[in-house]
């Protein structure tokens, strides 16, 4: 497998340290040898046709080359090596713009990145035949659950013709943690520097806060049912208040200061109630919804772990509801999903060799 990996931060080194891992092991049980031929990150590239060694492939030494991905993309299509993959592990919008090409060029993809799979439908739905017309693989497990099996969980019981009548789920990590946190007694502000500090969340919290993320999550896992679900057809109950959106970062903390008493006043609501507040997706037929909750301990989700995620699944043929929980988030966990993604789409390449 020929690998051109876009993306050098937490995941990609995760990455890159557990193929070096496992080397050994999957070319001894499945004769998968995994070479990376480039990498790309937002200063620099490098490229090589006989492969990068593994323990160089993240540093930027005399070999790379100002970065230009336009170029790195032309070098792919035009070497085509066979097994060439494309492994997205940016959070960038025009390297996730790139898949389209690459797909209809029999360029196989990998991507943990959610930006191309929570588009409008019709990009979705032009990946998706792209992909099918040209061969490719095109696998994102990773978009929804880091290295949980949700997607393939949802696929599968979709394409063996299960009912699903409902879904619920809590998607996001960094608000797990942060309501987990937040006891109504150290200031919300706080819980939110915290989850800040330990690396849950993006680099301006409210991106994860307003829901962003979640939404994405909520529209692949509906699109896996076929479901053409689109951002415009979910309501989103933001709980933020709109003076938070405004502003610099910094102030954006003090105005979260500022606004204490709204959020110990959420949380003693919910507590009185003898409820828990989850930030939950959810989908039926006709309604899809993300947003705030107060959940009751009768409820799964009531005890989920902190920084945890879980899928619950409702369909015809479960008395109760399928429960998929665990951490959901983390550069471990999502190199994981990754490079399961990847041996998938070599175990795919070989069937068909």
């Amino acid at each position: 497998m020929h690998l051109y990996i876009a993306g050098t931060g937490s995941v990609s080194k995760a990455l890159i340290t557990q193929i070096l891992q496992k080397h050994r092991f999957l070319v001894q049980n499945h004769g998968i040898n995994i070479v990376v031929n480039g990498i790309i990150n937002s200063r620099w590239m490098r490229l090589s046709k006989i492969g990068i060694p593994l323990h160089e492939a993240l540093v930027e030494g005399s070999e790379c080359t100002n970065a230009d991905l336009p170029a790195f993309l032309s070098h792919i299509k035009q070497l085509q090596l066979p097994g060439s993959l494309f492994v997205d592990v940016t959070a960038n919008e025009n390297v996730a713009a790139a898949y389209l090409d690459l797909l209809q060029k029999g360029i196989h993809v990998v991507a943990c990145s959610k930006i191309a799979c929570s588009a409008p439908m019709i990009h979705y739905s032009r990946l998706k035949s792209a992909a099918k017309e040209s061969g490719a693989s095109f696998l994102y497990n990773t978009n929804v659950g880091a290295a949980l099996p949700y997607l393939q969980i949802i696929r599968q019981l979709y394409l063996a013709g299960e009912k699903i009548n409902r879904i619920e789920a809590v998607l996001s990590g960094t608000l797990s943690y942060v309501f987990g946190l937040y006891n109504g007694t150290t200031p919300f502000s706080e819980s939110v520097r915290n989850a800040s500090q330990a690396g849950y969340t993006e680099p301006d919290p409210r991106l994860d806060l307003q829901g962003i993320d979640v939404m994405r999550k909520l529209l692949i896992l509906c699109r896996e049912m076929e479901i053409p679900l689109e951002e415009k057809e979910v309501l989103k109950t933001d709980f933020l208040p709109e003076k938070c959106l405004q502003g610099s970062i910094d102030s954006f903390y003090q105005t979260l200061e500022n606004k204490e008493d709204y959020f110990k006043q959420l949380f003693t609501t919910a507590q009185e109630q003898g409820a828990k507040l989850k930030y939950v997706a959810s989908w039926q037929p006709g309604k899809a919804s993300i947003g705030l909750q107060s959940v009751f301990p009768h409820h799964p989700i009531y005890n989920l772990a902190q920084k945890d995620n879980i899928l619950l699944i409702y369909s015809e043929n479960f008395l109760s509801p399928l429960s998929i929980s665990g951490a959901g988030a983390g550069a471990q966990g999502t190199a994981m999903g990754v490079l399961s993604d990847i041996i998938s789409t070599a175990s795919l390449i070989f069937s068909k060799a």
